[in-house]
C-alpha cells in the first residue's frame, strides 16, 4: 500500500468514526457489529468499497443513513483537501470512490 492509499484511508477512517459518534455510542456499535457479521470487514476499513458502509446504514438506521453519509462526505473532503462536489447527496459510493481518485492525483502534482 502506497502512502497515499494510507493516508486516505487514515483519513476515510477518521471521518466515518466522527460522523457515526452524532449517532451515538450505541448505534456505532450495532453498525460496526452488522457490518462485521455480515462482510467480515469492519467500518472504518469500507474506503475501498463504500457501498458496505451504505448498505449498513440503511440496514440499521434506514432514513438517517442520508445525513451520515452527508457528514461522512463533508469530514472526509475536508481531510484530504479536495473541494466538495455540488450534488454531494446523489451516490455516495461513487462521491467517497471520487475522493479517492482525487486525493491519489492532487498527491502526485
Amino acid at each position: 500500500m502506497t502512502t497515499t492509499e494510507s493516508k486516505f484511508k487514515e483519513a476515510y477512517k477518521q471521518a466515518v468514526e466522527e460522523a457515526l459518534s452524532i449517532l451515538g455510542k450505541n448505534v456505532s456499535v450495532i453498525l460496526n457489529s452488522y457490518i462485521l457479521d455480515k462482510y467480515s470487514i469492519r467500518l472504518t476499513d469500507t474506503g475501498d468499497n463504500p457501498k458496505l458502509l451504505s448498505d449498513a446504514l440503511e440496514a440499521v438506521i434506514d432514513g438517517g443513513s442520508r445525513i451520515v453519509q452527508r457528514r461522512i462526505l463533508r469530514l472526509l473532503y475536508n481531510r484530504i483537501g479536495v473541494e466538495l462536489p455540488f450534488a454531494m447527496t446523489t451516490n455516495f459510493e461513487d462521491k467517497i470512490l471520487k475522493a479517492k481518485k482525487e486525493y491519489e492525483k492532487a498527491s502526485f502534482l
